[in-house]
């Protein structure tokens, strides 16, 4: 008897114990996988300066969606369940500084990889630096259409459209109305030059007739626009195109309303959504053709309506294109991550290489091409219109023009990267 009550005492013992290791041994594994170290992404961004509150808004769509991921346990990897964590530095509009912040956040601070850059200067400048230590660069919002054609390469990726495709999806609609009478007034800087360039080589082509009735270079920063407004009034142009953006378009905008430019010509503005209408409020006029990768609409779907809400909630405001612009590149490099399971450099990239997302914009999809890095991102063409509903004007009859259709062909890219290592 004393036996088999030792022997179940014995035969106890070995399953408590049992249990009491697997228990230890699943309570050391949980820890282990929270112990793994975050992802850790770099990002360089114009935070102070002239371009600061867009530059914030590309910072604030990325971090909803880094949120997002994070509050859902991180992201997986081979090695498991990873968090992101971000590191920020102001490149103040310089690409000198901008370069010292890429060193610093891949050489010192560990990073993983970078994102971010607003000033197509600045990422021209950052571009190389990482082409040259094959460091991967994610770029979110600077347009220059040179970064991903002539001076593109391996580690640089960007996921909004750029100076070619703005231009040539504005030519893509205006070549069928009938108008060949047109006037221009851009920044006389290198993007309002690249933007001039790129849709008048587009309607020189598609549109018979197409004539320049006359061109205004206004230096960046400008305050007054009146003798640019009766240049353009005295040229009598039927369309003015103009790239006009932040407060120069705003001032433009006020001081020809006062002379009746709208009146004499229809007008199409670059990126002349939420970041323009919001601001100008009740003062915009009506009938103004705004292009925008996301024009305002709420709730719109409901994946619309839950950025716009989380967004709203972390800033106070509701978003703009700049905002999507973050959001998107962080749905991408997440989408990477996930696909290559890793963060390392090489098959990350491979990783990203034709890879697609969904986005809340009226793209609905967008596509990395594999041979030059470059977003088939796709803009809308809509007209303004006073809203009963919101302080700013909306946009009305509008009209999709996808990406892909706009953008230089694979093989002239690489015959133009060839030419530029001669």
């Amino acid at each position: 008897m004393k036996s088999k009550i030792a022997k179940a005492f014995f035969v106890s013992s070995v399953i408590i114990l049992g249990l009491m290791f697997s228990l230890f041994a699943g309570v050391s594994n949980a820890q282990t996988k929270k112990a793994l170290p975050p992802i850790k992404i770099g990002i360089v961004q114009s935070l102070s300066g002239m371009v600061s509150d867009y530059a914030l808004e590309d910072l604030e769509g990325f971090r909803v969606k880094i949120d997002e991921v994070n509050g859902k346990g991180g992201v997986k990897t081979k090695e498991g369940m990873r968090k992101i964590e971000l590191l920020v530095r102001d490149d103040m509009l310089k690409p000198d500084v901008a370069v010292k912040n890429a060193k610093e956040l891949i050489l010192e601070r560990k990073c993983d990889f970078l994102v971010g850059v607003i000033s197509s200067g600045v990422l021209l400048a950052v571009s190389e630096w990482c082409k040259e230590n094959k460091v991967l660069l994610w770029g979110w919002d600077a347009r220059t259409h040179h970064a991903t054609q002539a001076r593109g390469h391996r580690y640089l990726f960007r996921s909004s459209g750029d100076t070619w495709m703005n231009g040539h999806a504005a030519a893509s609609f205006w070549k069928d109305q009938p108008f060949t009478k047109w006037g221009f007034i851009n920044q006389d800087y290198s993007y309002g030059r690249s933007q001039f360039e790129s849709f008048t080589i587009a309607m020189k082509k598609a549109k018979p007739g197409f004539t320049i009735a006359t061109e205004q270079w206004p230096k960046l920063g400008s305050t007054d626009f009146t003798p640019f407004i009766t240049a353009l009034m005295a040229a009598k142009p039927e369309v003015l195109y103009t790239t006009l953006w932040g407060t120069d378009a705003m001032t433009f905008i006020k001081q020809a309303k006062g002379y009746g430019l709208f009146d004499q010509m229809k007008v199409c503005g670059l990126f002349w959504g939420m970041p323009l209408l919001r601001p100008m409020g009740g003062e915009m006029v009506e009938g103004v053709y705004c292009m925008t990768e996301y024009p305002f609409v709420y709730p719109g779907t409901p994946e619309n309506k839950a950025f716009m809400d989380a967004y709203k909630n972390r800033t106070g405001k509701f978003p703009s294109d700049y905002s999507v612009l973050g959001y998107n590149a962080a749905t991408f490099v997440v989408a990477g991550i996930e696909k290559a399971g890793t963060v390392k450099t090489e098959p990350l990239i491979d990783a990203l290489e034709g890879i697609s997302i969904k986005t809340i914009a009226p793209a609905k999809t967008i596509t990395i091409r594999k041979c030059d890095h470059q977003a088939d991102y796709g803009i809308v063409m809509g007209v303004s219109k006073k809203s009963p509903d919101w302080p700013w004007f909306v946009l009305e009859d509008q009209v999709v023009i996808p990406g892909a259709p706009t953008m230089r062909s694979c093989e002239e890219i690489m015959a133009e990267r060839a030419a530029e290592k001669k």
